[in-house]
Order: C-alpha cells, then sequence, then structure tokens
C-alpha cells in the first residue's frame, strides 16, 4: 500500500478491465490514503492523476463502489486546502454531488454529505455566490433524513464518529456563515443528538451547538422553537443518563418555551408536549412534586388528543399517558387510574407492528401496570399475563441495548412475586438471574442502578427466607445498603429503599440476635416512614414494618411502651389499607401477634379476643393456595391456643387442630410453615391420644427434614436450620410405635430424621462403581454437581460483588435433584441415596453384633434391637426424658462425685443397659474372646450418657455392661452401613502401615500436659517393629493434615475444646489454634474413604461430646468428623479425660491391637480391655487431674480423681464397627 510521501504505484490502480475484484481494489487503495494524516503534495498530485486516468479507462460495464466518489471528494479537497485553486474545490463538489447521489442513506453518504457542505461553503466564502449557500442549506436537509435514518437502525462505531464529526462541522458552519444557514442547522441538531444519545460526549457536542445556534438567532427569530425543542431534548437525554437534576430543569424550560413558540395547529405540537409530559413525569419520579404529575399528565393527553388515529407516533404517545396514569395511581391508589393505564397502554401495544423497535419497551410498561393491578387485587392471570408481557419485552430487546437491563429487572421483579405467590423456587432462582444479569448490564453512574440493586437485595432476602442460606441475606444487605447510599436524600423512592433495607436487617436480628441489628432496622424503618406522605399508597405496608420492629424490640427488651407503639402503627397501617387489598391479610396478621403478645402481658381477655378476629380476617383475605396462607392459619392456630389456655374451652382447642393440620397439607408453603405446624399439633394430638394422627403429621415433618437443609447449604446455615426441629424424628418414632406401626417403620423415621447433616456427607462420598460402569454420562454428571457442591458447602461466600455467590450453589442443587431422579428412573437404582429399606438396616448388624438404638421422646422411651435377622423394639418404662436431661445436666457440670457417678450408672443399668443386654440373651459373663459386640446409637439428651459403662460396679458379679459385652458406639445406623463399606473397601485398596503421631504438651493459652509426650514416646517404642512412624511435636494444623495423607494409624495427645454453641467447630489445638484451628469442618473435608486408615485415636477432653443439646442427634462432633473422613474406627471421649491415665489407656489399646495384628476387631477390644484395667485398679490413693480440655490457664481449677473413678475410665469411648 502506499505510504505518506510517495506516490501510489499504477499497478495498485490500473486493474485489467477484465478483473472482477476492479473497483473493490481501487476503492481500497483510495480509503487506505484518504486515511493517513497527512499527505505530501507531491503523493496527493501523482495519487489524483492515477486515479482520473484509471478512472477514465474504466471500462462501462464495470460498477464502481460509491466508496470511490468519497474519497476523491475528499482528496480533492485536501489539496484545496493546500494549493487554494478553486479547480481543485469544484472537482470536489462534482466528486461529492456524484457520490451523494450514489450512496444510500448510511454513513457513507453522511460523510460524503458533510464534505459537500464544506465544500460549498468553502466557495461561497471564496467566490461570494449565495447560490452555494443556498445548496448547502438544501444538502444539510438531506444530512437530516440521513441522520433519522440511521436512528432507526442499529449505530456503528462508524456512524457514531461521522456523527460527532457532523456536529464539529455545523459548529464550523455556524461560526463562519450568515443567517441563511441557520433554519437548515437547526433542524439538523435534533436528529444528530439521537444518533448519538448513548455517548455524552457526543450530547455535550450538539447541547454545545444548539446553545450556540440560540445566542446566534435574533429574539423572536422563527428558528428558535425548533433549537428550544432541541436543546430540550438533548438535555433530558443527557440527564437520562447521568442523572444530573439541573439538565432535567433545563429540559423542561426550553420544552416549554418550545410549546409557547409553536402554534396550536402546529404538526410538531404534539410532539413537543409528548416530550414536555414526560420531562415533567421524570421530575416528579426524582423530586416527587406532585403538581409534576398532574401537569405531565395533561400535557400528554394533549398530545394523544392532538394526534391523528392512524399516526405512527400516537403508539408512542398512548404508551407514555399510560405510564403517567401508572404514577398516578401509585402515588395516590386511584384504582380507576391504574384501569385507564392499562387500557391505554393496550391500545398503545395494539397500534404498534411487530417488527416495530419501539414495541419491546411499550410491552414492558404494560406488563408493569399489570403487575401493579396484580398487587392490587391479588388477580393471578395478571401477573402471569405481566410475566408474559415482560418475556415478549426481553426477547425483542437486542442483547447490547440500554434499555435491556431495564427489561432484565422488570421480569426479574414479576418472577420473585410469582415465587412469593405461588412457592415455586425455580422462579425465585430466574428471578436471580434476570435481576444479576441487569446489575451487570448498568454502568455504575446509571440513575436506575439504585433500583436495580434495591430489587436484587429483595430477591436474595426472599431466597434466604426461603433456604436459610445466610450468605445470600448479607449480600441481600450489601446490595441494599449499596441502592440507599445511590439514592438522593430527597429522592422518592429513598423512602422505599430504606424500608426494604430494615426489613434485611429484621431478618438478621431474628438470625444472629444482634441486638444492634434491630436498632438499626428500626432506624431505617422510621426514616422511611417519615419521609413516606400521609395520603401515600405505600405508607400502610412501611408503618406496619415498624410496628413489627417496634414489637420484636418488645420480645427481646421487656419495653411495654415499644409494644404500644407497635399496636398503634399496626392500627394506622389497618386504617389506611383499602378492604380489598391483597396486602391487608399481611397487616391483619401482623396486628393478631401484637395484640396477642399484649394479652400475654397484661392479661386482657378483650385484646387476645380481638387477636382472634384479625387472625380469622387476615386467612380469610388468603388465597387459598398462597405461600404465606401457612404462616398465617399457625398464627391463628397459635392464637385459638392461647384462648383454650385460658378459657379450657373445647372448640378453641378442636379449632387449632383443624388449623394446624391444613397447614401441614399446604405444598405450596415453605417446608419450615408445615414442619411447625406439625411440631404444634403433634403434641395436642398425643395428649388426645390420637396417635394415629400424630404419627400421620410427624411423619409428613420427617420427611419435609431434607428440605430445610438443603445440600446447597453451607454446614453452619443447616445446623442453625436443623436445630430448629431437635427431636422430630424422636417424636414421629414413638408416635408411629403407639399407632401400632411396626419396629421397621419408626426406624426407618429415626435414620431419615436424625443425622440429617451427615446424611448429605455420606452421599457426596456414596460409592458410584456401579453407576460408573453402567451408566457412565449420568455418573459423571452426578459427580461434577456433587463436587461442586461438596467444594462451596463449607465456605462462606460474602462478596462484594454484585452477583450473588450462593445462586451457583443453589442452581447446581436443583440440578443435582433433576439427577437423582433421573438415577432413580434406571433399572437396580430406584434406591439411589433413599433411606436405607428394613433390609439395608439390618445389614449394619452381624451375628452376636447387634445394634441397639435408643430413641428418647416425650411420648416413649424404646430400644431398637437391630439383628443381621430382626428388628424388634423394647419398650423401656422406666426410662424418661425428663430424667435424662437431668442427668446429662449434672455430667455436663463436671462435678459428679464419685458416689454420684456409680449412682447415675445404677440407674442407667435399670432403665436401659440391664433389659436391652437381657432381651438380647447376653445375660452372663464370657470370656472375652467371645464376647459379644453392641454398638449403641443413643438419641436426643442420651447421646452424652455413658451407656458402656452402666452397672452396679459396687459390686461384683456380671450386672455390668462392661462384664457382658464389648461396647461401641455410632451417631446412626447409615453412618455404621458407612464404616463397613470403607472396611470393605479397604480390603480392596493398598495397605499403608504410616502412624501419626502428634503430642502437645505445651498449647498456646492453655494448662501444660505433662503426660503428653511421654504418651507418644510409649507409642513410639511400642510401634518399632510393626508400622513407619510420623512423629510431630507441637505441630502447626497444616503440617497435621499434610502428614494424614496415606496414613493408617492418626493419634493425638492434646487439648480438645468441644464448641458451646457451633459444633462443627470443636477443636483439636495444635500450635496455631487460636488463628488456624483444625475443626471438625476440617476433618470432615478430608477424603480417605477410597483407602480408608484403620484408626484415628483422640486422646484429648470431649472430642465425642456435642455441647449444643439442639444439635445432639447430628451426632456433629470430633470422632464422627474422623468417622466422616474415612477412619474406619475412632476412638475418643465423652468429657475430659485424665493426662495422667492417657498414657495407659493408650497403651493397653495399641498392645491389644498389635497382638491381634491391628486387625478391625481389635479395636473395640483394645479399648475394652483399657477401660477394664483402668476400672479395675484398686489404688484409691488421691491424686490432681490435668485434664486435656482447652480451658484457659487462669480458669483452670484443680480436681482430685482416683484411680477406679468412673469419671476416668468411663469418659472412652469406641465408634466404627
Amino acid at each position: 500500500m502506499a505510504s505518506a510521501g510517495h506516490p501510489v504505484d499504477d499497478q495498485h490502480l490500473a486493474m485489467a478491465a477484465s478483473d472482477d475484484m476492479y473497483g473493490d481494489r481501487m476503492a481500497t487503495t483510495l480509503a487506505d490514503l484518504v486515511s493517513q494524516p497527512s499527505i505530501d503534495v507531491i503523493c496527493l498530485n501523482n495519487t489524483i492523476q492515477l486515479a482520473q486516468e484509471v478512472f477514465a479507462d474504466a471500462p462501462d460495464d464495470i460498477c464502481l463502489p460509491a466508496g470511490i466518489f468519497k474519497n476523491l471528494s475528499i482528496l480533492f479537497e485536501r489539496r484545496y486546502q493546500q494549493t487554494k485553486e478553486l479547480d481543485d474545490l469544484q472537482s470536489a463538489i462534482t466528486w461529492a454531488e456524484q457520490g451523494a447521489a450514489a450512496i444510500p442513506r448510511d454513513v457513507d453518504k453522511l460523510q460524503c454529505l458533510n464534505n459537500l457542505v464544506a465544500c460549498l461553503i468553502s466557495r461561497y466564502e471564496q467566490t461570494g455566490e449565495v447560490e452555494d449557500l443556498r445548496e448547502a442549506g438544501k444538502q444539510l436537509g438531506e444530512i437530516r433524513l440521513t441522520l433519522h435514518n440511521l436512528v432507526r437502525t442499529p449505530s456503528s462505531i462508524a456512524g457514531r464518529r461521522s456523527t460527532l464529526e457532523t456536529i464539529q462541522r455545523l459548529q464550523i458552519v455556524l461560526e463562519s456563515s450568515p443567517m441563511a444557514l441557520l433554519d437548515s442547522i437547526s433542524a439538523t441538531i435534533s436528529d444528530l443528538a439521537s444518533q448519538c444519545n448513548d455517548n455524552p460526549n457526543y450530547l455535550n457536542h450538539a447541547i454545545i451547538l444548539a446553545e450556540n445556534i440560540l445566542a446566534t438567532a435574533p429574539p423572536g427569530h422563527a428558528i428558535q422553537a425548533d433549537s428550544f425543542y432541541g436543546v430540550g431534548v438533548m438535555l433530558a437525554m443527557r440527564y437520562h443518563r447521568i442523572g444530573n437534576l439541573e439538565d432535567l430543569q433545563k429540559a423542561i424550560m426550553f420544552l416549554e418555551l418550545a410549546i409557547a413558540a409553536t402554534p396550536l395547529d402546529h404538526q410538531d405540537r404534539a410532539a413537543i408536549l409528548n416530550n414536555l409530559g414526560n420531562m415533567l413525569l421524570r421530575r416528579f419520579e426524582r423530586t416527587g412534586d406532585f403538581d409534576d404529575l398532574q401537569q405531565a399528565i395533561l400535557r400528554s393527553e394533549e398530545a394523544v388528543a392532538a394526534t391523528p388515529l392512524d399516526h405512527p407516533d400516537r403508539a408512542g404517545r398512548l404508551n407514555n399517558l399510560g405510564t403517567m396514569l401508572l404514577r398516578r395511581f401509585e402515588r395516590t391508589g386511584d384504582f380507576d387510574d391504574l384501569q385507564q393505564a392499562i387500557l391505554r397502554a393496550e391500545e398503545a401495544v395494539a397500534a404498534t407492528p411487530l417488527d416495530h423497535p419501539d414495541r419491546a419497551a411499550i410491552l414492558t410498561n404494560l406488563g408493569n401496570m399489570l403487575f401493579k393491578r396484580f398487587e392490587r387485587t391479588g388477580d393471578f392471570d395478571d401477573l402471569q399475563q405481566a410475566i408474559l408481557r415482560n418475556e415478549e419485552a426481553l426477547a425483542a430487546t437486542p442483547l447490547d441495548h440500554p434499555d435491556r437491563a431495564g427489561c432484565l429487572n422488570n421480569l426479574g421483579t414479576k418472577l420473585g412475586s410469582r415465587f412469593e405467590r405461588t412457592g415455586d423456587f425455580d422462579d425465585l432462582q430466574q428471578a436471580i438471574l434476570r435481576s444479576e444479569e441487569a446489575v451487570a448490564a448498568t454502568p455504575l453512574d446509571h440513575p436506575d442502578r439504585a433500583a436495580i440493586l434495591n430489587n436484587m437485595g429483595n430477591m436474595l432476602s426472599s431466597r434466604f427466607e426461603r433456604t436459610g442460606d445466610f450468605d445470600d441475606l448479607q449480600q441481600a444487605i450489601l446490595r441494599s445498603e449499596e441502592a440507599v447510599a445511590a439514592t438522593l436524600l430527597d429522592h422518592p423512592d429513598r423512602a422505599g429503599r430504606l424500608n426494604n433495607l430494615g426489613t434485611m436487617l429484621l431478618r438478621r436480628f431474628k438470625r444472629t440476635g444482634d441486638f444492634d441489628d434491630l436498632q438499626q432496622a428500626i432506624l431505617r424503618s422510621e426514616e422511611a416512614v417519615a419521609a413516606t406522605p400521609l395520603d401515600h399508597p405505600d405508607r400502610a405496608g412501611r408503618l406496619n414494618n415498624l410496628g413489627t420492629m417496634l414489637r420484636r424490640r418488645f420480645e427481646r427488651t421487656g419495653d411495654f411502651d415499644d409494644l404500644q407503639q407497635a399496636i398503634l402503627r399496626s392500627e394506622e397501617a389497618v386504617a389506611a389499607t383499602p378492604m380489598d387489598h391483597p396486602d391487608r391479610a399481611a397487616i391483619l396478621n401482623n396486628m393478631g401477634n401484637m395484640l396477642l403478645r399484649r394479652f400475654e402481658r397484661t392479661g386482657d381477655f378483650d385484646d387476645l379476643q380481638q387477636a382472634i378476629l384479625r387472625g380469622e380476617e387476615a386467612v380469610a383475605a388468603t388465597p387459598l393456595d398462597h405461600t404465606d396462607r401457612a404462616g398465617r392459619l399457625i398464627n391463628l392456630g397459635n392464637i385459638l391456643t392461647s384462648r383454650f389456655e385460658r378459657t379450657e374451652h373445647t372448640h378453641s382447642r378442636e379449632r387449632a387442630i383443624k388449623i394446624f393440620r391444613e397447614c401441614i397439607e399446604l405444598h405450596c408453603a415453605p417446608p419450615t410453615h408445615r414442619i411447625d405446624a406439625a411440631l404444634r399439633v403433634s403434641s395436642m394430638l398425643a395428649e388426645d391420644q390420637n396417635w394415629t394422627e400424630a404419627s400421620e403429621v410427624t411423619m409428613t415433618a420427617v420427611n419435609l427434614l431434607p428440605l430445610v437443609s438443603s445440600r446447597s447449604l453451607g454446614q453452619n446455615d443447616q445446623q442453625y436450620l436443623i436445630k430448629k426441629y431437635a427431636g422430630l424424628a424422636s417424636r414421629a418414632a414413638a408416635a408411629a410405635l403407639e399407632a401400632g406401626k411396626s419396629a421397621d417403620n419408626a426406624l426407618q423415621l429415626l435414620e431419615q430424621g436424625r443425622g440429617v447433616i451427615a446424611n448429605l456427607q455420606y452421599e457426596a462420598r456414596t460409592d458410584l462403581t456401579d453407576l460408573r460402569q453402567q451408566h457412565p454420562q449420568i455418573a459423571k454428571e452426578f459427580e461434577q454437581l456433587r463436587d461442586l457442591l461438596d467444594l462451596s458447602g463449607g465456605i462462606s461466600l460474602i462478596s462484594t460483588q454484585p452477583k450473588a455467590p450462593g445462586s451457583s450453589r443453589h442452581s447446581a442443587s436443583l440440578e443435582l435433584d433433576k439427577i437423582i431422579d433421573r438415577i432413580r428412573q434406571l433399572p437396580t437404582f430406584e434406591q439411589f441415596l433413599l433411606p436405607p429399606t428394613a433390609n439395608q438396616l439390618m445389614e449394619a448388624a452381624a451375628p452376636m453384633h447387634p445394634v441397639v438404638l435408643i430413641n428418647v421422646s416425650p411420648f416413649r422411651c424404646d430400644a431398637f434391637l437391630i439383628q443381621h435377622h430382626s428388628i424388634t423394639v423394647l419398650n423401656l418404662p422406666r426410662l424418661h426424658e425428663e430424667t435424662i436431661t437431668k442427668v446429662a445436666a449434672i455430667m455436663k457440670s463436671r462435678t459428679p462425685t464419685t458416689h454420684q457417678m456409680l449412682d447415675l450408672l445404677q440407674w442407667l443399668w435399670e432403665a436401659l443397659a440391664g433389659p436391652v443386654l437381657n432381651k438380647l440373651g447376653f445375660c452372663a459373663p464370657v470370656a472375652t474372646e467371645k464376647r459379644p459386640r453392641v454398638c449403641w446409637i443413643p438419641t436426643g439428651p442420651l447421646c452424652n450418657l455413658p451407656i458402656h459403662a452402666a452397672g452396679y460396679h459396687r459390686e461384683t458379679g456380671s450386672r455390668t455392661v462392661l462384664d457382658r459385652v464389648i461396647s461401641s458406639y455410632s451417631p446412626s445406623i447409615k453412618a455404621l452401613l458407612y464404616a463397613h463399606r470403607n472396611v470393605a473397601q479397604r480390603s480392596q485398596s493398598k495397605v499403608c502401615n504410616k502412624a501419626v503421631l502428634v503430642s502437645m504438651d505445651t498449647t498456646p493459652g492453655c494448662t501444660a500436659l505433662s503426660f503428653a509426650r511421654k504418651e507418644i514416646i510409649e507409642l513410639e517404642s511400642l510401634f518399632a517393629a510393626e508400622i513407619p512412624r510420623v512423629v510431630l511435636d507441637a505441630p502447626y494444623k497444616d503440617d497435621v493434615l499434610t502428614a494424614l495423607d496415606d496414613c493408617s494409624v492418626f493419634h493425638f495427645a492434646g487439648h480438645g475444646q468441644s464448641h458451646p454453641s457451633d459444633p462443627s467447630m470443636s477443636t483439636l489445638l495444635m500450635t496455631d489454634w487460636e488463628k488456624n484451628p483444625l475443626t471438625v469442618k476440617d476433618l470432615i473435608a478430608l477424603k480417605f474413604h477410597q483407602n480408608p486408615p484403620l484408626l484415628a485415636y483422640l486422646s484429648a477432653c470431649s472430642t465425642g461430646n456435642n455441647r449444643d443439646r439442639k444439635l445432639l442427634d447430628e451426632g456433629i462432633h470430633l470422632m464422627s468428623a474422623c468417622q466422616l473422613a474415612g477412619f474406619r474406627h475412632v476412638i475418643g471421649s465423652l468429657w475430659e479425660v485424665s493426662d495422667k491415665h492417657c498414657v495407659d489407656a493408650a497403651k493397653d489399646v495399641y498392645n491389644t491391637m498389635i497382638e491381634a495384628g491391628m486387625s478391625d476387631e481389635s479395636v473395640s477390644l483394645g479399648l475394652y480391655n483399657a477401660v477394664l484395667n483402668l476400672r479395675g485398679g484398686r489404688d484409691r490413693t488421691g491424686m490432681t487431674r490435668e485434664a486435656r480440655d482447652a480451658r484457659l490457664i487462669e480458669n483452670e481449677e484443680s480436681e482430685e480423681n482416683r484411680i477406679g473413678d468412673p469419671f476416668i475410665w468411663a469418659a472412652y469411648i469406641h465408634m466404627g464397627i
């Protein structure tokens, strides 16, 4: 190609006449030359000469590209600028005229016209020929038409660049030309602005040009109306993009001047009125000035009236009028305005061709109006139609269109509302996805971003309410705070956003108990109410929310004035809500709750009666298939129960039972509400001895539990949700037995409703060998989704990014559920990941190795005896939940004397262990090598009691568990089956004999353990010839985790810490435990199940203890975590253990194991021997026990413990097979 300063090679232009690419190559060469920033005169002359010669020689049948004319015109104009030869200017005009005539109305034509106007002005300046000015004015009109054509088609970068060049060219023309061109320039400016309205820089140039036109024209000049209108439109565009209120104020001023200067019968008057109405509407939306809205409607009505029925712009003006009527409805609540708005929008849609670019915006507005009518009337068909219209609008909006974010936001809002109405979780997921897309498509400085963030926050908050995912709530609050921060103090939408933020803070208070959140929620809500006009239709909802928050503060602090104020706000809210408004039910429901609280505080029976009336009204006003109906039924049932307790009026109780039963059957309701209702009514049915119905409702509740503790949640969320239903499975099993159902049936309920969180972990580690072999593709899909959820399940995903991090987890969980359903449709996989069948439950036992599950409930206590051939049940009439709870509290206090301990163990024998062993036929001692083994599975408060130590230890004989059987424990039968599978896999896997031995005799912040290092030294000597060792003294957490890979034995001698409220954070204390603790979560994350190690021996305090009584049935502690990690056996403790005696116990265990060849059977036998030796000691001399429990040094208290003291030997337990 030619370069600046060199002529173009003849071969580039002199193409053979027969070359089909002749014209294209010539056009390309000229375009390359024109694109160069500078060309010297010699090069320019040679190029023009060669181009003219080649052009003259071109065959007549060659159709030359139109761009050749444009580029030759530019080359001649450039040479004119250097030579000032009039002939060059004439040639430039000639080529530009030919190009303008040959090129259709596109970007190339616009550039050609730009050059033609500039050349005509230049010739006028040189010759003074007025005709050139007239022709320039004519060509400006053609520029306007070309721009108008470009506005209605997607604009390319080149088109926008050409538009900016046109604006700059017109500015030069304006500065150098007389008044004769003002008309043409003024008429062009609005189309220029429309072409570049997505670029503030272009708009700025256009606005400056328009203002210069106004400054140039004399007062009263005819062009002022056009210029007023043009500059007003452009200022409005810039306001929409930037959000500067001053631009909007000036836009309205210029449009009002344009109307004043436009005759009543002028054809453009309707367009000006329409735009003025739109700008007044924008100012109302920005400032809340109701007079602006009234004026906007008047101007819009005038515009529609002045527009002929068949005019192409009528649809747009009807649409605008509908939007304004909608806003007035939102402000005043006048339903007729909403109806009229919908009529106008429907007319607009009907008048808009299917392929019209404005159809999407009109459909969006119609969808918004139908949605508002749904919110006002509750008509579900309106919501469905609104979603359809918004989906049509979105489909018709290009991916790069600036309105797409708004379409996505609107659709997301409506899908979120359909979820709230129907409970369809997929709608909520789709709503959040649409909202995320909307945020991503909205610039950070865009004035609409706050509204989109606000909506996204609402949807995330709704998902938190449904799933309990705390990350969603945290994200919702962040988005809501962003929305509030981006909203000006005087903006009318600020009140709604403050209200939403307050609601989310209240939800966080309810979840965490952080009182500051409640205080902040009330402040935000008070701000919202204060900023809401007295006659605003949203004021009732905001008063209702404030009342709810004040009630919560009363419940938290007992301040009666808060309750009084809450009731006042609720009464105001009810009074301000129309009788047929769908939100009235929620407000009445809250008012009923507040009146109930006042009755509970004051005893005023009239409050209770009024609470019932309000509750009945709320339920009556809620559709039968509404997701909120369940919550309102529960509240009414609670109020009726309170009246029964006060009056003993049986009709109230019967009604309450009926109401709770209805709630349980509401399949659209959140599962938590249905379970809550089941728990409430099951106790009432049990009191009535109506065991058939009690069994039905509790079984339904147990079946719903997996929906509450979803695999998409992190463990903290799972724990929070599941602890609300502690004891549910035990109630269900007891009710089933009372109802005469089989032991199999009751036991299956227990297995399904206990260890729910651990069951999800077992699912993640399920054996897929058969599935991979028979159906590899679906197995791969299952593994991918399972691994994604397993990876993110325990990680906090709070982010400051607009995209909700939990979305992928929830979507993956839904997809995994679908894949599991598909797998269950395959032959032989019908039971995939379903609770164990009766036959599978029996597989957990073996001859002389029964499993005993002890069910503790307020209804009855039973022992399920699972043997390899049968499942039977033994009622335990002397065992009571209340007594067990009291005994467990004594054990938890760490203060029982030896005498008390022995008494407790005798009671445990009489009430539980003795009857069970007798029923199993284990009535007398046998030789150790033939001694039967029993795996105990306690439930509820029994989990912290030493069943293996029960008996009469003050006497000789066989009335002790130790004298009859070897004991093990398991959190559930499913955990036992998992351990069996690990053993089976181990037999097929390579054997690794590495032992990891960890000692922590000195731990930062804790008491020193004098015997921890000695314990490891003793074990080293035992393992010297048997097992390779990795010995770690005072290691860091990561050192231990690294060493555990490919180990066979993990022995830890040090401090253990059972977390008081979050068992997943219970810890084995390494050197860096204060900053980087080795927790239950960390152990669970280890995945040794493909090559399961033999033993994890946790020689520390409370490693098998869970201090949160509501999570006892989940079996979350350090021992169970090791079992989940894949260890076939785990040895640990129920409470604190003696530092000195830990050495002897460990030596006894490993001596037995080594003698037996490190077999699986040797582990429980080794611990059995160790406990026997500790129990059998006769040296009663006093000694100080330094416990391996992580208590801070300053809090340590010395205690005396004696050899033979059951508090020492009864602490040790074995988990495994």
